[in-house]
């Protein structure tokens, strides 16, 4: 052959389509004995972790170097029925099983483009699940973190060149621009291609946002969302909703049999105009399991024959909605409150292997502070102040019900919390020995606090002391919420003007809040006040003998 004819025939194989197919010959071998890597990439999220498959349709063969390299294919012995079959999931190629197949399926394949190729792209997909065509071992494990370029990666190792179809179990088209699977030829080193298709997710809020901060006691209202998928190629289909509460979140429940509390979220389904509602064990199912070691809970919201009901919903939105309360065992600051989704589906056509989307979490802040009680000189040598009595109130000035957790010490805070429905608050919010007391439980926002009784022998304050709770709610990183606390000592003023010192954890929690002794002030050489009172005493001894004299007269 000469190099005029290899030049024609590289050109050709170059043209034929973006994915290397050229004339087919009887050769299938790698030039030189070669095995191929092939990384698949994708900047999608939802694939972090998941395995992709690879399914070889085509073997190949490379002859040549350079612009005098052809790349030849040869269709796999297990694909011929694909290609000569022209029922529903296959090529719909016109084929037929004959000498020609290998060059009538190569060019089929090259004739492919756009919408037409993306559906090819499916259909071989689908195939070689429903067929258990054998994937290529091992598969390639998509990495869970990302690398410089934003992507996340995984590799296979060791390939015969070749075309292949690459395909994530479980993904499903959603939508018209998407598809379920990538073609590839593997010709050369090294090579590479994007992951396609779409996998089932969830998107959890609460309150309609992805971290919020609330009060020990408030009621929360918790959302699911996803999208139906294409269940046209599958047998049957699992969709559930499983959702993990921390203990510091309380599930409400239908308590009509207080024995035999009902979970009964709400189950929507809707195309953005119309809006349909599930009904409970008609069309899903519900269980709540017991508490783990570690006081999670988790629920389940199952649905039933989803395929048969659904099919024909595919792209539309499904929504689970319930509530659950803030409750005692709420974790103050740091990483939040948890709750955190995901979606349990069918991953093969035609069996009921299955897999979990990547869970999506939300959390629930609650913040406090400790008011440090102290006479003299702020600092670590200062006397504290046992026995000042404090009421908690919100910033219109109505008393925040609260109970004790920790009574305090000689060194440690009394600790208390803002009760829940049905507890019996703290009458009295007493410093201990070591003059602090620390409040916990509360949402952004202004409170109040105020001293009803000083410490013996020292003054009341005049005003209440006005506190600002700020909480980031975990904008900065979601496991370590931060806290700013200001406040003023002219309640009203709104001035906010002092900044609360570091705890331990270097968060602006603390008040320092001062008490000065006597019932009243002395001036500079005065006589203090045991003098006034001798001084009083006298003069009421006076006016009285000098009424019983006049009296006498």
């Amino acid at each position: 052959m000469n190099s005029l004819m290899k030049k024609a025939i590289a050109t050709v194989a170059a043209a034929a389509t973006a994915l290397g197919l050229a004339a087919v010959t009887g050769a299938t071998a790698n030039a030189a004995g070669e095995n191929a890597t092939l990384t698949v990439s994708t900047s999608d999220a939802k694939f972090a972790g998941k395995t992709a498959n690879a399914y070889k349709m085509f073997d190949a063969d490379v002859t040549g170097s350079g612009s005098s390299r052809t790349v030849t294919y040869k269709l796999d012995d297990n694909w011929k029925t694909f290609f000569t079959t022209t029922t529903d999931g296959t090529s719909g190629a016109p084929c037929s099983d004959n000498d020609a197949l290998d060059q009538c399926s190569s060019d089929y394949v090259k004739g492919l483009k756009d919408d037409a190729l993306r559906s090819f792209a499916q259909k071989a997909a689908i195939w070689a699940q429903r067929n258990d065509i054998a994937a290529v071992t091992p598969a390639a494990k998509i990495s869970d973190a990302v690398n410089n370029e934003g992507k996340y990666t995984g590799s296979f190792t060791g390939l015969d060149y070749g075309y292949y179809v690459v395909a994530v179990p479980g993904a499903s088209v959603i939508d018209a621009k998407s598809q379920y699977a990538s073609l590839v030829s593997v010709h050369e080193q090294p090579a590479s291609v994007e992951i396609k298709g779409e996998l089932p997710t969830v998107d959890k809020k609460v309150n309609d946002k992805d971290a919020i901060d609330a009060k020990i006691g408030q009621q929360l209202t918790f959302t699911l969302t996803s999208t139906i998928p294409d269940m046209t190629a599958y047998d049957s289909y699992t969709f559930n909703f499983v959702d993990t509460l921390s203990k510091g979140l309380t599930l409400v429940q239908n308590v009509t049999d207080p024995q035999n509390p009902v979970f009964e979220p709400t189950v929507t389904i809707t195309d953005g105009t119309t809006t349909d509602t599930l009904t409970k064990d008609t069309d899903y199912t519900t269980t709540v399991d017991a508490a783990d070691k570690d006081g999670n809970v988790m629920l389940h919201v199952n649905m039933k024959d989803f395929k048969a009901k659904h099919l024909k919903d595919a792209g539309k939105t499904i929504t689970v909605t319930y509530k659950a309360t803030l409750n005692e065992n709420a974790i103050v600051g740091g990483t939040g409150n948890t709750n955190s989704a995901s979606i349990h589906y069918t991953t093969n056509p035609k069996n009921t292997e299955s897999g979990d989307s990547q869970p999506d979490t939300v959390r629930t802040y609650t913040y406090g502070f400790t008011i440090d009680k102290y006479t003299g000189t702020y600092g670590t040598n200062a006397k504290r102040l046992a026995g000042a009595k404090f009421q908690l109130q919100d910033a219109s000035g109505a008393e925040i019900p609260v109970v004790q957790e920790s009574a305090g010490s000689e060194t440690e805070a009394a600790v208390y919390r803002v009760a829940t429905s049905g507890e019996t608050a703290a009458t009295e919010i007493v410093t201990p020995n070591s003059g602090k007391l620390t409040f916990k439980g509360l949402a952004n926002g202004k409170y109040l606090l105020e001293e009803t009784e000083a410490p013996k022998e020292y003054n009341k304050l005049a005003n209440k002391i006005g506190i600002n709770i700020e909480g980031d709610n975990g904008k900065a990183d979601p496991a370590k919420a931060t806290v700013s606390v200001t406040y003023d000592n002219n309640a009203g003023a709104d001035n906010y003007d002092q900044s609360a010192v570091e705890d331990a954890k270097g968060q602006k929690t603390i008040i320092p809040v001062k008490n000065e002794s006597g019932v009243t002030l002395p001036g500079t050489g005065g006589m203090g006040t045991v003098a006034f009172t001798v001084v009083g005493v006298l003069i009421v001894a006076f006016g009285i003998a000098w009424a019983i004299r006049r009296k006498r007269a």
